[in-house]
């Protein structure tokens, strides 16, 4: 694969012994914060420093951004393409509950650049927290249970600081994301939800407070995705009714994107049946736009389809039904606002009462080894992007590019 691969140069010394601890809210839309008060996120970023929206990954899904956050890496690089994927060459599919590393040993995240340094990590239901990449778990490790209370993850992480002085701490909720899928952006659901992980996060912050915890730990929250409406029962497009589907050996995905292995030789003549489908963009793998960073990967399959925003895309109406049944959808095109999420960041080394300029979801990798002391892997996010609100220390800066 051909892609370029930025390193950086970290100042190893003058942060001591701090701690990070990186919150993820998943599916939480940047303005999802004007909608209802939310006084603790506000106190957040009272004390630190908050960024409108970031601009994340495409694909817009949950755990190719995740990884995009853990990694500093864009998704043809680390290989995450998909909440569903195709591996050709593993001649294997991944969905949600795939754990394998052979998955997830395309990149290295985090909590692995930590251990690798002699540094602790720990993850909560984070996504690949509890898989084995490279030969390394995090130091402690949960996997995900929707049963398990937020207050409970919080209590851990607070143990793990205190405690057991564990260095990086990654915490997942998977809230919003269900409820704006099940019941919309506009809903009163989606309202009281927001409120509900507002007080999540004033229950946090007063843990960081009782506990001391401001001068030592830098805190992120921040999100994967945003969310936008749909009517999937009459804004969808079936393949079905446009291209001959002998001459497909297989699909992956339904809903804003879908790709399409086709028999070999058919590609143009299936292509060609979709090219002028309304209300979505058919492209072949090589014309795939530079901008999403997305096709350089072997995953990617021979065809791609992205659907129009608010549209869904399928070839099986009982499986777009089960994903999709409801009034909220992402994965759509990284350009829309609708699809991007939150940043609020606050600790000893963040800039108090600050609105900071966009950063790219990529960005979040290098900052947090820089807030550890620890090198990076090579990554594609940019030191120069957080600069502007990290303190005490010095930005040594690019290290140089490699092809």
């Amino acid at each position: 694969m051909d892609v370029s691969i930025f390193l950086f140069t970290i100042l190893l010394s003058g942060v001591g012994a701090i701690q990070v601890v990186l919150v993820s809210m998943d599916g939480f839309r940047w303005d999802y914060l004007n909608r209802v008060p939310t006084p603790n996120f506000d106190r957040l970023a009272r004390h630190g420093t908050k960024i409108e929206h970031i601009d994340n990954t495409f694909v817009t899904e949950t755990f190719p951004c995740h990884y995009s956050i853990s990694t500093g890496l864009y998704q043809e690089s680390h290989g995450l393409i998909g909440n569903f994927m195709y591996d050709p060459v593993f001649n294997s599919s991944f969905d949600f509950n795939t754990r394998e590393p052979r998955w997830w040993n395309g990149a290295e995240p985090i909590w692995v650049t930590a251990r690798r340094q002699k540094l602790t990590s720990a993850s909560y239901a984070w996504p690949g927290g509890d898989v084995e990449i490279r030969g390394y778990r995090p130091n402690i490790w949960f996997p995900y249970s929707k049963t398990v209370q937020f207050r409970d993850r919080i209590d851990a992480t607070i143990d793990w600081l205190t405690v057991k002085k564990i260095d990086f701490v990654a915490l997942y909720f998977q809230e919003p994301d269900p409820t704006g899928h099940k019941y919309g952006i506009y809903s009163n659901e989606i309202l009281e939800k927001i409120k509900e992980l507002d007080n999540s996060i004033g229950y946090l912050l007063d843990k960081f407070d009782s506990h001391n915890l401001w001068s030592q730990v830098n805190l992120i929250v921040t999100s994967d995705h945003g969310m936008t409406g749909i009517d999937y029962v009459n804004k969808f497009i079936d393949i079905r009714n446009y291209v001959n589907m002998t001459n497909i050996i297989r699909t992956v995905e339904s809903g804003p994107v879908m790709h399409i292995q086709p028999v070999d030789g058919k590609v143009d003549e299936v292509i060609h049946s979709l090219y002028n489908v309304r209300h979505m963009t058919a492209y072949k793998k090589e014309d795939i736009p530079e901008r999403w960073h997305f096709k350089n990967n072997r995953r990617v399959m021979p065809i791609f389809l992205v659907a129009e925003k608010g549209w869904l895309i399928t070839a099986n109406k009982t499986e777009l039904a089960t994903y999709y049944g409801g009034y909220g959808a992402h994965g759509y095109d990284n350009k829309f606002l609708s699809m991007k999420p939150i940043f609020i960041a606050r600790g000893p080394n963040i800039t108090e009462n600050h609105l900071a300029p966009t950063i790219r979801n990529i960005d979040i990798y290098p900052m947090i080894c820089k807030l550890l002391g620890i090198e990076p892997a090579p990554n594609n996010g940019s030191l120069l992007a957080t600069s502007n609100f990290l303190i005490n220390e010095k930005h040594v800066g690019v290290g140089g590019i490699v092809g």
